[in-house]
């Protein structure tokens, strides 16, 4: 309010504005960006010294494309990429969410905010005592000690390496470290050397090549990176590395960016060092504490009982009691570290269930007997597939329109079968992405998964069954009159959202209002593009094109997002899909005359 007049107040939202107008304006400007760490206040809240807000976001799945433009809105790493049964879609990390809500500017209607009111307790098993897991043997050198530690921003690595440090102190020994900080915003890399020894020796706190004796791998990624893997020694180096899959940056905003293969990770961090030993962390966590928070203290506990740190767990336990953040579990968190390594049954036996409740996929009349005209393979992978999609479009619609998914799916199953025998990979793409463009996400379909009762249990299950929400919209209708930004529904809209599931068997007829839309008509129109697509590539079809031809089928993947997000994927699609068509009409030949006739 003490301002110049001549000094321009904007809010966050208006920076990229702000540098252009900046960048234009001759001479030395300033821009100064007036905000608290998103990382620092997570950290202060759990300390308790600022209140946390009590609204929370969530993300309906199955209304959720996967398109990544909330990632892009908000550039926040508590976005995760989610691999589910019709694709990936998007999740909200709630135990390192900064409640920005930023991410609600996605232009998205899966996006709901909930205010939790009546969650249960977390059940987790009993504690562990102090004395419950037998003491590893002691293999760390006598003289010193050193050890890497590898994460990301804002996970509290730089804290671990502090715990281990004050433990190697109280326990009478000499510590030096070396904290290299990445941006917590970013998911940067983070990475601190920890040497110990018995006597003060003056040396520098860096690792040298080859000199690691642990090698503690907090983040899959950063730890195969070989800048960092340099300290190892196949002779020498113990690894205790996370299994857990954490999105970057790039995975958040971009469909075609995937975490890597399991074993591809494993194996770079594996074949530079003396032995590997994995945990999934994260996964732990959540079923422990049902916080992921507390997965870097589980890798301590398991990097302990290796034997290799030369200090004892008393001292460690003493130190995580002098950082007084959440102590008694992060004491747990490092004994069921240890327990994961002395004891991984028994492990097993105390976790509680960390699963949602199970949801029994309700089958409607005549989804068997339309699933078995194509794969009457109970046990395949193509039926498991048919089977839910087939449930899904009967709701969606109605028998007979999943009818013509299921004839169609047929055709593609007898083409492959006479052109590569027992595959159905090609069948398969074309299951899934032909039903992802049949059950498009209008109004109807977004009102039919919203008042879903499994979506209820999720939420009861997460946030309470009291729980307050809002469905946060953002409607075509109101969209063309002007209106900007999302409105929130609470639990009063619901008997609109009934009304509207109610009227969804009017799609497509001269009854429905909406499909008058340009985004509808687009819709539609893929869903028959789609289907001469695959009719043409099915003319030309022969073991040796099958994997170009399964690439086209599964295009449509790439299909994802609401109203301008995703007419621009549209079209890449198209353009991508007219390319891939004609390299196999090139590379195909005269089309055999049966073929033609089988068309």
């Amino acid at each position: 309010s003490r301002l110049p007049k001549s000094v321009k107040v904007l809010d966050r939202a208006e920076i990229e504005g702000a540098l252009a107008e900046l960048k234009a304006t001759a001479g030395v400007t300033v821009l100064i960006h007036d905000q608290e760490c998103a990382a620092e206040k997570r950290r202060a809240r759990r300390r308790g010294k600022a209140e946390a807000p009590t609204t929370r976001v969530w993300i309906n799945e199955r209304i959720c494309e996967g398109c990544g433009d909330c990632g892009r809105k908000s550039n926040c790493l508590s976005v995760h990429p989610v691999p589910t049964e019709f694709g990936r879609k998007t999740r909200i990390d709630q135990s390192s969410c900064n409640l920005d809500y930023s991410c609600l500017d996605g232009d998205c209607p899966a996006f709901m905010t909930i205010t939790p009111v009546g969650k249960p307790k977390h059940a987790g098993p009993p504690a562990l005592g102090a004395t419950d897991i037998a003491e590893p043997a002691r293999t760390a050198g006598a003289g010193s000690f050193g050890m890497r530690i590898t994460g990301i921003g804002g996970t509290g690595i730089v804290t671990i390496s502090q715990v281990l440090a004050t433990a190697a102190v109280i326990d009478g020994r000499h510590a030096r470290s070396l904290d290299q900080t990445g941006l917590a915003q970013k998911g940067g890399a983070v990475v601190s050397d920890l040497k110990i020894t018995e006597e003060a020796v003056e040396q520098g706190a860096k690792i040298a090549e080859g000199q690691c004796d642990l090698y503690l791998a907090c983040d899959p990624l950063v730890a195969t990176d070989p800048k960092y893997l340099s300290v190892a020694s196949a002779d020498r180096t113990v690894a205790v590395m996370t299994t857990s899959e954490i999105p970057t940056g790039q995975m958040v905003v971009d469909t075609t960016v995937a975490f890597p293969a399991p074993d591809v990770v494993r194996h770079a961090v594996h074949d530079a060092m003396r032995q590997l030993i994995a945990v999934d962390s994260n996964s732990l966590a959540t079923q422990l504490f049902d916080d992921e928070q507390y997965a870097n203290m589980l890798l301590v506990g398991a990097a302990y009982q290796t034997g290799l740190l030369p200090m004892a767990a008393s001292a460690i336990e003493e130190a995580i009691t002098l950082n007084a953040v959440a102590v008694e579990r992060n004491v747990q968190a490092f004994r069921r570290g240890r327990q994961a390594v002395a004891d991984p049954e028994a492990l097993s036996a105390a976790l509680a269930d960390p699963t949602l409740p199970d949801v029994e996929l309700r089958l409607p009349a005549g989804t068997a007997e339309l699933v078995a005209s194509v794969a009457d393979d109970e046990e395949s992978e193509l039926h498991r597939l048919l089977t839910v999609r087939v449930a899904d479009l009967i709701d969606y619609q109605d028998g007979r329109y999943a009818r013509a998914y299921v004839d169609f799916v047929r055709t593609v199953a007898a083409a492959e079968r006479a052109a590569a025998g027992g595959s159905t990979e090609l069948t398969e793409a074309v299951a899934r992405c032909l039903h992802k463009l049949m059950a498009y996400k209008d109004e109807y379909e977004v009102a039919r998964l919203a008042i879903d009762p499994a979506v209820d249990d999720r939420i009861a299950a997460a946030f309470g069954s009291g729980s307050r929400r809002s469905y946060r919209l953002h409607p075509p209708v109101l969209r063309a009159l002007g209106m900007e930004r999302k409105v929130a529904l609470g639990s009063w809209f619901r008997p609109a959202l009934r009304l509207l599931r109610g009227l969804r068997r009017v799609r497509g007829t001269r009854l429905d209002v909406f499909g008058l839309q340009h985004m509808r008509r687009v819709e539609r129109g893929l869903v028959a593009e789609y289907r001469e697509s695959i009719t043409t590539a099915l003319a030309l079809l022969n073991e040796e094109n099958l994997a170009e031809v399964r690439r086209l089928a599964e295009l449509p993947d790439a299909v994802r997002g609401y109203e301008g997000v995703k007419l621009a994927a549209i079209e890449r699609y198209q353009a991508e899909q007219a390319r891939v068509l004609g390299e196999l009409r090139e590379s195909a030949g005269p089309v055999p005359k049966e073929a033609g006739q089988g068309r």
